[in-house]
């Protein structure tokens, strides 16, 4: 059964086939250990991989995809003391075709056959690198040579991953109360400040933050309630609002935070490592760089601000509407872009009026600004727009956006999460915005970003409609008006 591949070129990939103990000497690993921020994401204790099962990780590159795997062989091989032999990882950005896949998945299947009755842990990383992939997958569950495999298979994007995953049905296992499609994300603020800056976890303890539940802390905000939790982290607001500036400056990549700690800056290199990835991805799959650059131009100039595919397709000199939308619906495949829409008491989501497109993460956001435009240097470009009140309030409304996001998710993890769904923007009769609802159990949560320095009374006036509604300050807060709740954005983002 097996094909050009020999056990001798798998364990290649595989050194702790010789003995555990050299996952310590795995690159990841060692470089992990080198870093001062070393982070260790939470969605690792969400991989339940004691039960046939076929999950995904997908999240942008650079992210630490590889390396969250790793950290999960090495608690494999170190602390549940799984053998050896029986875990396997493989680049699927080393092979060329399905065929290639096939051999490298049968090969090591066919070296445990012996073995059948003990779990095998199969990890294909980049698996989207493959064209059709899933049909091997499928394959291999239907002739049985899966029974006792637990597979974690990671992708950069979702471009062709949720069509591919759509041609496995009953056969990805699992625990039936367990999403199987993960998603990793850059660092959100809180992970940032707490990896960042350790010493917040002895303000944390004092708050009592890890004893409340930090949803329904959101929800209390909604009925006038702020919790003793919010108003003990207030007292650090200042502490807060400088590493919210840092976050701002460096986003939550991990080799960002760490460049930034080591050196103070985020070199070119970095910049242009991620670009070049993110401009292959689109290359693949037929995407005009020229096109792209233009359009994320467009995007950015257009931040939090509704806008028609028609008017995003004449600002970029696109061919069509129809092609503006191809386009966003790969950057939100790549994980560098999210679309709400507007919503409606009485229509709900409406999806044909004017969208808002957000970037995610403030390095991504950087890091576009800078190549669209140009610049001569991104990280010199990004430093000298944080001076300017409109691109950093547009960069602030960005991040919120994405942790509402998150937020969201969490309320009701699910495979194939669509946001679109769960977070839009409100119109008042007047013309008057609100930037932000959350949409959950038939409810709706209604945020206004306001960051600027003085609040008025007037400012929760557009909340009228909703009767209720939390507005995210600068740097004044919290405090009840009325209905309403007033707080730091740098407060309110450590409870998302």
């Amino acid at each position: 059964m097996a094909g050009i591949f020999s056990m001798g070129k798998l364990a290649k990939q595989n050194q702790w086939w010789g003995t555990r103990r050299n996952i310590l000497k795995d690159a990841k690993i060692l470089n992990l250990q080198r870093q001062k921020y070393q982070w260790k994401p939470r969605l690792k204790k969400y991989l339940q991989l004691g039960k046939d099962c076929i999950y995904t990780i997908r999240g942008p590159r650079q992210v630490g995809k590889t390396t969250l795997i790793k950290i999960i062989i090495k608690d494999l091989l170190l602390k549940e003391n799984v053998k050896p032999e029986n875990i396997f990882f493989w680049s699927a950005e080393k092979l060329k075709d399905r065929q290639e896949l096939s051999d490298v998945i049968e090969t090591f299947l066919d070296s445990r056959i012996m073995y059948n009755n003990e779990r095998k842990y199969i990890f294909i990383d980049e698996i989207c690198s493959i064209d059709q992939w899933s049909k091997i997958i499928l394959y291999l569950s239907n002739m049985g040579y899966l029974s006792n495999c637990s597979l974690v298979l990671t992708s950069s994007h979702s471009i062709d991953l949720k069509d591919s995953i759509e041609l496995l049905p009953g056969r990805r296992g699992g625990y039936s109360n367990i999403p199987l499609d993960k998603i990793l994300l850059p660092m959100k603020f809180s992970e940032f400040v707490t990896l960042f800056y350790p010493e917040i976890q002895y303000v944390l303890q004092e708050a009592e933050y890890v004893n409340h539940k930090k949803n329904k802390i959101i929800f209390d905000l909604f009925e006038n309630k702020i919790n003793n939790t919010v108003i003990k982290l207030s007292f650090s607001r200042k502490l807060l609002d400088g590493l919210f500036d840092i976050y701002l400056q460096i986003g939550g990549f991990p080799s960002c935070i760490n460049e930034y700690g080591k050196t103070g800056i985020i070199s070119e290199t970095t910049f242009n490592e991620y670009l070049a990835g993110l401009l292959g991805n689109l290359k693949r799959y037929k995407y005009k760089e020229t096109s792209s650059k233009r359009l994320i131009r467009t995007i950015l100039k257009t931040v939090s601000s509704p806008v028609s595919f028609a008017g995003i397709s004449k600002s970029s000199d696109l061919d069509s509407s129809m092609t503006a939308e191809r386009y966003i619906s790969a950057f939100e495949d790549l994980y560098i872009a999210n679309r709400i829409y507007n919503w409606d008491f009485s229509k709900g989501i409406i999806y044909k009026k004017n969208k808002k497109i957000y970037v995610k993460d403030p390095f991504i956001f950087h890091l576009l600004n800078g190549w669209s435009n140009n610049k001569t240097s991104y990280y010199e470009s990004s430093k000298e727009n944080l001076y300017n009140t409109e691109y950093k309030s547009k960069l602030v409304e960005a991040v919120v956006q994405d942790h509402l996001t998150r937020f969201a998710y969490n309320l009701n993890p699910r495979d194939f999460f669509d946001p679109k769904e769960s977070v839009c923007y409100f119109k008042t009769k007047k013309g008057k915005e609100i930037d932000f609802v959350v949409l959950f159990d038939d409810k709706n949560y209604p945020f206004e970003v306001k960051y600027q320095s003085k609040i008025s009374n007037s400012d929760f006036f557009i909340f009228k409609s909703f009767k209720k509604g939390v507005l995210l300050t600068k740097d004044d807060g919290p405090a009840v008006y009325h209905n309403y709740v007033k707080i730091p954005i740098s407060v309110f983002l450590m409870f998302v």
